[in-house]
């Protein structure tokens, strides 16, 4: 099975691979922008590259590997609205199109978020749920996201899409809320700074770790029955509980054993989104996909990276 991952550079994208890397019978391929992207080295990988906006270049290297599935990771999490529509609606429709010409039974799974959700108030948020984003990213995955299932009702194309809740995991960025906090944390350890910098500590989030994540897109588009079970859905991943950013840091400080300092803003910025919780039926009854690794679990990783690095 030839299964190519665009944004395979990318956090999420590096788990991706290595855990594709490890299943029998997958060749994996890792679309990249240019040969000049950082990517790690890992064996078994193939590597090519296109650029989602540049339609002629993407059509001949989609067409080269005619893959057996897709899964689309790439995409643009900040910037104007109209650089977030071109790339995450106008690159989705044109990897779509690529890999229907390159093989009209290509599987796709188009990796959507939580953000489409806004706030759907304090009970668990199934599928089925109103997509009412807060946001412009948010808008423009809502986009992509009815965009790849008009796909699957208009062309008959084999799509579905994942809407992962807020990740966690090793080596993860300050742009996520998690990274941010156990990088200082590490900055703070090692006497680099003094207390953790946040806008808030109220909202509540569902944080789930990337290597379940990675674990539950592979076993959707692998699932034997794709094209009856899958195509045409979308499908939350989440931890199925709501955990607060103060819950949070005391978890850290219960990890190290420290108390941290923390610093907020003198007027605290509004919370459009005081809360989510992913309902996980759909997927679970689907292919049986539940998370493995708990969030002290997730976190204590973090640390460890983050101390080494």
């Amino acid at each position: 099975m030839k299964v190519l991952v665009t944004g395979a550079a990318g956090f999420t994208g590096g788990y991706m691979m290595e855990f594709l890397a490890t299943q029998k019978g997958v060749h994996p391929f890792a679309l990249i922008r240019s040969e000049s992207s950082n990517h790690p080295k890992i064996s078994g990988v193939s590597w090519v590259t296109a650029d989602l906006l540049d339609r002629d270049r993407l059509f001949d290297t989609i067409s080269a590997v005619c893959p057996d599935a897709i899964i689309h990771l790439a995409g643009l999490p900040s910037g104007t609205l109209d650089a977030l529509l071109m790339t995450n609606v106008t690159g989705t429709r044109n990897l779509l199109d690529a890999g229907i010409q390159a093989n009209p039974d290509c599987r796709v799974l188009v990796v959507s978020s939580s953000s489409v959700y806004g706030y759907a108030g304090r009970a668990a948020i199934p599928e089925s749920a109103p997509m009412k984003p807060l946001s412009d990213y948010g808008l423009s995955k809502m986009t992509q996201d009815t965009m790849s299932l008009m796909y699957h009702e208009i062309k008959g194309a084999a799509v579905a899409v994942a809407r992962p809740f807020n990740l966690v995991g090793p080596n993860q960025s300050g742009s996520f809320i998690c990274g941010r906090i156990v990088n200082q944390v590490a900055e703070i350890n090692q006497g680099q700074k003094t207390d953790l910098d946040l806008l808030e500590t109220q909202s509540y989030r569902d944080f789930i770790d990337v290597r379940d994540v990675v674990r539950g897109y592979f076993a959707l588009v692998s699932h034997p029955e794709f094209s009856q079970y899958c195509a045409g859905k979308a499908f939350n991943l989440g931890s199925g509980i709501a955990c607060s950013i103060s819950e949070i840091i005391s978890t850290i400080e219960a990890i190290t054993g420290n108390p941290y300092n923390i610093r907020l803003p003198t007027v605290p910025p509004p919370i459009p989104i005081p809360t989510q919780q992913s309902d996980n039926s759909r997927i679970t009854a689907t292919i049986g996909w539940m998370p493995m690794i708990p969030l002290k679990a997730s976190l204590m990783d973090m640390l460890d990276a983050a101390n080494k690095s």
